[in-house]
């Protein structure tokens, strides 16, 4: 039985993760639990589970409380930026790592690949598309010609007018039920950019080779092409446990009934293609992982600014391209080898975006 620490457990990876435990669809023993809020349903989650937690303040605290728990693997459900450090810190305990939060690798890059390399422990994708990737790339690495990833293209693909749109109608995913940042940058295409980044680290391969197909249905999660001419796909549900138990099980055991299977009597799947003019962020995003060195870094702390922004009233829907595409006009091109760097890079970016706001 697989011994899981779980970062984020009160938000929507930690949660889904929780029920595929006591469900059964998800044989684990819970070492701890870790959330920046909630206090009163962590020390609940505490008591079922029989095991710490800790209401996540600073670094020093969640590094010491991870490297108590011990366990075989953790699941980084944490939101943003925030889970950079407490990825590095779940390796340096000696832990894998089950990874749901996609800034950890667009920030980290191949300095967290390094770390993780250096201290013999493995990063499983938990994001359904990589985890779709990472298992069909199994048996095929030395074939594969691009990644085809997959979008649903959120709230407002038909939506002609962007200029009035609110955070709530922005955060009304048409597929998935996940927080409102995700959410939000889900609509504008962002969440897909940092999907490319991401694989693009994740699997080592060229922005060129990444494909991004829109497909509403959310069924088909990415697929492969083969030199050949093959495409390969993985299909299911658009429900997260699936991605969430077998990244934590990590083929440790035999899965069984995880999510519903799919019936193909009258299933109808669709695929088209995007437009860089609607969804400049993600083309943004190809861009940033073709120059890598602090841009990747950059992209992700302006979207963050400028959603927070977004969210508050301070700017309208339409402007939260327009600061990050002025934010990375900036030269971004020292390549990070520490934290501290990164850190530093990030905080820089912050600054900068924070002064593309206050010029709307």
């Amino acid at each position: 039985m697989r011994r899981v620490l779980i970062l984020g457990a009160t938000g929507s990876i930690g949660t889904t993760c929780l029920d595929a435990i006591r469900s059964g669809r998800l044989e684990a023993e819970v070492t701890g639990l870790v959330a920046r809020h909630s206090n009163e349903r962590l020390e609940s989650l505490s008591r079922e589970f029989g095991c710490p937690y800790l209401i996540n303040d600073s670094h020093e605290a969640l590094a010491s409380f991870i490297k108590n728990c011990g366990g075989d693997i953790a699941l980084n459900g944490i939101a943003g930026s925030a889970g950079l450090a407490a990825s590095l810190a779940c390796l340096d305990a000696g832990l894998d790592l089950a990874l749901a939060n996609k800034e950890s690798i667009v920030m980290g890059g191949q300095f967290l690949l390094d770390e993780a390399a250096r201290l013999k422990r493995r990063i499983i994708p938990v994001d359904s598309e990589h985890s779709a990737i990472y298992n069909l790339l199994k048996g095929h690495r030395g074939e594969v010609s691009s990644l085809v990833i997959t979008a649903s293209g959120g709230p407002f693909l038909d939506r002609q007018d962007l200029e009035n749109v609110t955070p709530v109608e922005a955060a009304a995913h048409p597929t998935w039920k996940m927080g409102r940042k995700i959410s939000i940058d889900s609509s504008t295409l962002a969440n897909k950019g940092l999907e490319v980044i991401e694989a693009g680290f994740l699997f080592g391969i060229d922005a060129r080779c990444i494909e991004v197909t829109i497909h509403r249905q959310s069924i088909v999660h990415s697929m492969i092409r083969l030199d050949n001419g093959a495409v390969y796909a993985q299909l299911s549900p658009p429900d997260m446990t699936l991605p969430i138990v077998a990244a934590v099980n990590d083929e440790r055991g035999a899965l069984h009934d995880v999510v519903r299977p799919l019936s193909f009597n009258d299933l109808t799947l669709t695929f088209h293609s995007w437009s860089a003019s609607r969804f400049p962020l993600l083309a943004l995003a190809y861009t940033v992982l073709e120059k890598k060195a602090g841009y990747p870094i950059a992209f992700n702390a302006a979207d963050e600014v400028a959603v927070a922004a977004f969210v508050d009233g301070s700017i309208r829907y339409t402007d939260i391209a327009t600061v990050v595409e002025r934010t990375l006009d900036e030269d971004w091109s020292h390549t990070a080898c520490s934290y501290q760097e990164i850190v530093d890079i990030d905080s820089k970016a912050r600054e900068v975006a924070s002064r593309c706001l206050r010029s709307l």
